[in-house]
């Protein structure tokens, strides 16, 4: 029996590799791609496990590639991560050269010698170009894992390369279930706010969806409230320094797009799934008002808050034209 902990969900991806672990047909490049906290890369370690256990079959967790894969201490197996001295939070072309130079050598014991860039987007465009070669034709019994949160970031050369693997939100009556497992309470609340990622439902799970909550029934009200309001709001918010009002700012933007979505799917009469759930009456109103015109003009304005932001615009004044096109679109009447 293995002693691997279960990843939830993804039983497709898992029959795929694995039967290609068993036939001898495992790809020499996979890229693991779709949204933050799916488990992609504990699923890139688990493979990695599962091409050098053992047991030969499974990851049994407790054989010594097994468990020197899971401590990073395998020396055929190597996880790649921005390094941590770099303030940019990049995997340099130096990283990358090292790699290259280390897949040249013979493998000590493994039988699959495996590479793990976590998250590929990270690397430089330099980086990612001294890897093309290798990564087209590693030598015999090597072969990659690239783990992306945003593949459409990635150099197009770096994705034809690869044997794409598409990881998609786990069902929301599954990760309820699975939540209530680990007696998580508000299960039900919390796999709605994580959008079928697992990784994001425990982070919220720890507290942080109470912060988040706060955040979006201050929008909310804000929406239905007045100028001097929304200036309070925004005053508010945007204290400190921009280290500590970015992260709210951020969140706000992303709350504000969910709100925009679940309105879309109303809107055309769709009332399973909604992210906002506990928001119906808000939501039935909005959709009432604002489709499709309204909706898509704040949708717009969420962006160009972002835009905003990355131009390094004070977050008071992108959050005061994102709440004023809000209060336009959706101020009660």
């Amino acid at each position: 029996m293995s002693a691997v902990s279960k990843i939830i969900g993804h039983d497709n991806v898992r029959q795929r590799l694995w039967a290609a672990l068993g036939q001898g047909r495992v790809h020499h490049a996979y890229l693991f791609e779709g949204p933050k906290g799916l488990g992609k890369a504990t699923f890139a370690v688990q493979f990695a496990m599962a091409a050098n256990c053992d047991e030969q079959d499974v990851p049994c967790g407790v054989c010594e590639p097994c468990t020197q894969i899971r401590a990073e201490s395998h020396p055929d197996v190597w996880v790649v991560r921005p390094s941590a001295s770099s303030s940019t939070q990049t995997i340099s072309v130096d990283q990358i050269r090292e790699v290259v130079r280390k897949v040249g050598y013979h493998r000590f014991s493994a039988r699959r010698r495996m590479v793990i860039i976590d998250p590929a987007e990270a690397m430089t465009p330099t980086a990612a170009n001294a890897l093309l070669k290798t990564l087209e034709e590693p030598p015999e019994g090597t072969g990659f894992v690239l783990v992306t949160h945003q593949a459409d970031a990635l150099l197009p050369t770096i994705r034809s390369r690869c044997q794409r693997i598409r990881f998609g939100p786990v069902p929301s009556h599954s990760l309820t279930q699975w939540l209530q497992d680990k007696q998580v309470e508000d299960a039900a609340r919390i796999a709605a706010f994580s959008a079928g990622c697992p990784g994001r439902a425990l982070s919220l799970s720890e507290g942080e969806w109470r912060s988040r909550v706060l955040l979006r029934d201050g929008f909310i009200a804000m929406c239905s409230s007045d100028t001097a309001r929304l200036f309070e709001w925004s005053k508010k918010l945007c204290s400190g320094s921009r280290q500590q009002w970015e992260p709210k700012v951020l969140l706000i933007l992303e709350i504000a797009e969910e709100l925009l979505a679940d309105v879309c799917k109303l809107s055309v009469g769709q009332s399973d799934n909604l992210l906002h759930f506990d928001c119906d009456e808000t939501l039935q109103r909005w959709s009432a008002i604002g489709w499709p015109t309204s909706v898509s003009r704040c949708s717009d304005a969420v962006q160009d808050a972002r835009k905003d932001l990355a131009r390094n615009v004070p977050g008071r004044l992108a959050l005061e034209a994102l709440g004023s096109q809000f209060q336009a679109s959706f101020k009660r009447v």
